[in-house]
């Protein structure tokens, strides 16, 4: 089998490397769309909901009903993936152990926009917590750290 040429193997890895970000924007593009749909369907509901409001015969202007923000956020990855992504960062420190933060960083920088406010990191960072928690009582990977203390991780040693 031939050898190939240094400039067809860096095309080729070029090429590999943008139609990774193709997907990866289109894929952003579909969940924008979803997200859109969603959106409308929200708008929609609240108005019927305005509506109906309108119907009673105690009269409640719809405007000074204060918004009542959602306590539970999912974190928007596919199934499986916070596990992979901790446990790929695990992998790749080689043994030693790593904190919560730096693991969620890697989660973002993996799978999240860069552009995270705070609030969603952590809200991201309670769910690795969680998942590192659920990984440890399975036996997948060791805490280095005391309870109430930010926690250093590894993978269990087998």
């Amino acid at each position: 089998m031939p050898r190939l040429p240094s400039s067809l193997k860096w095309l080729i890895d070029r090429r590999g490397r943008v139609d990774g970000e193709i997907k990866k924007i289109e894929a952003s593009l579909a969940k924008c769309q979803r997200l859109a749909t969603a959106l409308e369907e929200l708008k929609a509901r609240l108005a019927s909901i305005d509506a109906t409001m309108d119907l009673h015969e105690i009269q409640i202007d719809p405007k000074n009903i204060p918004t009542i923000r959602s306590q539970y956020v999912r974190v928007n990855l596919p199934h499986g993936e916070l596990t992979r992504c901790i446990v790929l960062c695990l992998k790749l420190n080689e043994g030693l152990p790593i904190s919560t933060e730096a693991i969620t960083s890697f989660v973002v920088a993996r799978c999240a926009d860069l552009d995270t406010e705070q609030e969603h990191f952590s809200r991201l960072k309670s769910s690795v917590r969680y998942r590192l928690k659920d990984l440890s009582k399975a036996g997948i990977v060791k805490g280095h750290h005391k309870r109430g203390v930010d926690g250093l991780w590894s993978l269990h040693d087998k």
